[in-house]
């Protein structure tokens, strides 16, 4: 249960308050929701899947190693366990206040000690082949995280904007196909903070963030030489998600029709959580 419990919600893990937060700064900070077993089980399924297959986010030239893998849900039963399973797909649910959910997938990020590399300035809406509001993230931490550490900054009430910026470039990988021509390039934070009513938590194992999938957030790189920052993301699709092809994902690929409503299909690829199987 969450450290604050004003106006607890009926699934007892978000208050009013949160959800309220969540809406209005696009991000939410819950304390304490995952028991610290979750945790530890991340911990070693990382491990796993880092000695089968990585994607490397380092940028050249630069220190530490900055590595991680994408949908590690459909390749390992913890990860898979854990969005379905664990309170994450509530939690989803009850901040979107949305009636159902659908998993979109997750990806789990490793920032090794002395890493340089920064997860850019971005919003996550515009690499995926879905628009809408009910579109979320997960953020959870499996170390302590802390500015030093990259923990992660965001730009208040930015999902708000009205604007869909270019995808960022993570690692120097080529992101050419899921740009649109309608996007915005988007502006440099850095180098104009004072500009920007920024957002940020120093987290423990057991914490999250969540963030709408419009928030414009990034990081710096692990300044810290002792700890590591190991962390999952796991997105989430609500009632109003609507399928929009890009890139790869066409509709003989997701057997969607454009502007179909993702949560009332149950596919193999964006699966319903709990399954209605269950």
């Amino acid at each position: 249960m969450p450290a604050n419990s004003d106006n607890i919600s009926k699934n007892q893990l978000v208050s009013e308050r949160e959800i309220e937060q969540y809406q209005n700064d696009g991000v939410v900070c819950l304390r304490g929701v995952f028991d610290l077993e979750w945790i530890e089980k991340l911990k070693h399924a990382t491990e796993e899947v880092l000695n089968q297959s990585i994607i490397d986010f380092n940028t050249e030239g630069g220190t530490g190693n900055f590595v991680g893998d994408l949908n590690v849900w459909q390749k390992n039963e913890v990860f898979r366990a854990f969005a379905f399973e664990s309170p994450a797909w509530q939690i989803a649910k009850t901040l979107m206040q949305s009636s159902t959910v659908n998993l979109y997938g997750d990806q789990m990020f490793v920032k090794e000690p002395g890493t340089s590399t920064p997860s850019p300035w971005h919003h996550d809406q515009t690499y995926w082949p879905v628009v809408g509001d009910h579109v979320c993230s997960i953020w959870v931490p499996m170390d302590v995280v802390t500015r030093e550490t990259s923990g992660l900054e965001y730009v208040r009430g930015s999902h708000r904007w009205g604007r869909r910026f270019d995808p960022a470039d993570f690692g120097g990988a080529s992101l050419e196909m899921f740009r649109d021509a309608s996007n915005e390039k988007i502006p440099d934070i850095d180098a104009n903070r004072e500009a920007y009513d920024l957002l940020s938590w120093d987290l423990e194992p057991g914490d999250c963030l969540v963030h709408h999938s419009l928030a414009v957030h990034g990081a710096g790189g692990n300044r810290s030489q002792k700890q590591r920052r190991r962390a999952l993301s796991v997105r989430w699709l609500g009632d109003d998600a609507y399928f929009e092809p890009k890139g790869p994902f066409t509709s003989d690929y997701v057997g969607l029709t454009p502007g179909d409503q993702i949560t009332k299909f149950n596919t193999t690829m964006w699966p319903k959580v709990p399954s209605p199987d269950n």
